[in-house]
C-alpha cells in the first residue's frame, strides 16, 4: 500500500463545550456517529481523557466506494491531528493499536509512508521504495461495496491478471476477477488505460471501484487525463497522483 497525492480535507480544533461536532460538505455521506471520522475522535478523546471537546468538517475530494482508503485515512488522521492539537503523548505505535479497532486500513495510514501490509491490513512493515512513481486514477461514479467483493473472491477464488513487474513485486489485483465480472465498465477502462503510450501498467485499486495507471518516466499525466475523458466521459473523476 502506497500514499498518494490524492485525498481530503479535515479541518480539525478544539472546542470549551465537551463532545464531538461533525460536518461534511457532501450531503450522501453521514456526518454522525457512524462516520469513520466521529468514532475515531470519540475513541482519542475517550483514552486519552481529554475535556475539550472538537469540531470537524471533512471536505470529501475522493470518491465513496471507491478502493482508495478514503474514509480509513480521515479517520486516521482525525487521530493524527488530535494528537497534535491536544499534544497527548501516544506514540505511532499507540495511534496505529487504536485506529486497528476502526477498521483494517487505518493503521496504514497513521505512519503516512509506503508499506506491506499483512494479516487483515493491521500489521504494516513501513518501506522505501527506491523509484519515484506517478500515475492517473479514474473513478466511473459507482462504488463497490467491499464485503461483496471479498464474499465474491472467496466463493471463487481466482488470482488476477499478472503484470509487469517492479520493484515491489509484480502487480496483480486477485479482486479484479469477481469484480470485473459484475462491473464491466472496471476492465474495460484498465484495458484502455495499459493500453496508452504513457502508461506503464494499469490496475484496479484495492475491491474498486477506482482503477489507475502507473505511467513512464516523464509522461504527460494531464494529457492522458484528458484523452481519457474525450473516450470515456468528462463528468467521471480523473486524476493525476504521485505516490508520496
Amino acid at each position: 500500500m502506497v500514499p498518494i497525492s490524492v485525498g481530503d480535507v479535515l479541518h480539525v480544533a478544539l472546542t470549551e463545550r465537551p463532545g464531538i461536532e461533525l460536518t461534511c460538505d457532501r450531503a450522501d455521506l453521514a456526518a454522525d456517529k457512524s462516520n469513520l471520522v466521529y468514532r475515531a475522535a470519540a475513541l482519542f478523546l475517550e483514552k486519552y481523557g481529554v475535556k475539550e471537546g472538537v469540531r470537524i468538517h471533512l471536505e470529501k475530494k475522493t470518491p465513496i466506494g471507491a478502493g482508495l482508503g478514503g474514509g480509513s485515512s480521515d479517520a486516521a488522521h482525525t487521530l493524527l491531528a488530535l494528537r497534535q492539537l491536544t499534544g497527548a503523548a501516544a506514540s505511532d505505535e499507540d495511534l496505529a493499536a487504536l485506529a486497528a479497532t476502526l477498521g483494517s486500513d487505518v493503521p496504514f495510514f497513521i505512519y503516512k509512508k509506503p508499506a506491506v501490509c499483512k494479516g487483515r491490513g493491521e500489521i504494516i512493515e513501513p518501506c522505501v521504495l527506491k523509484d519515484s512513481y506517478e500515475g492517473l486514477l479514474v473513478h466511473p461514479g459507482f462504488g463497490v461495496s467491499t464485503p461483496w467483493a471479498y464474499q465474491a473472491y472467496a466463493a471463487a477464488p481466482k488470482k488476477g491478471e499478472e503484470g509487469p513487474a517492479f520493484e515491489f513485486g509484480p502487480l496483480r489485483n486477485d479482486l479484479e476477477p469477481p469484480v470485473f465480472g459484475k462491473h464491466l465498465w472496471l476492465p474495460t477502462a484498465k484495458a484502455w488505460l495499459a493500453s496508452q503510450p504513457e502508461s506503464r501498467a494499469a490496475l484496479m485499486s484495492g475491491s474498486g471501484s477506482s482503477v489507475f495507471a502507473l505511467l513512464k518516466p516523464g509522461a504527460d499525466a494531464a494529457a492522458l487525463a484528458e484523452r481519457f475523458k474525450a473516450e470515456f466521459g468528462d463528468t467521471l473523476f480523473v486524476s493525476p497522483f504521485k505516490v508520496v
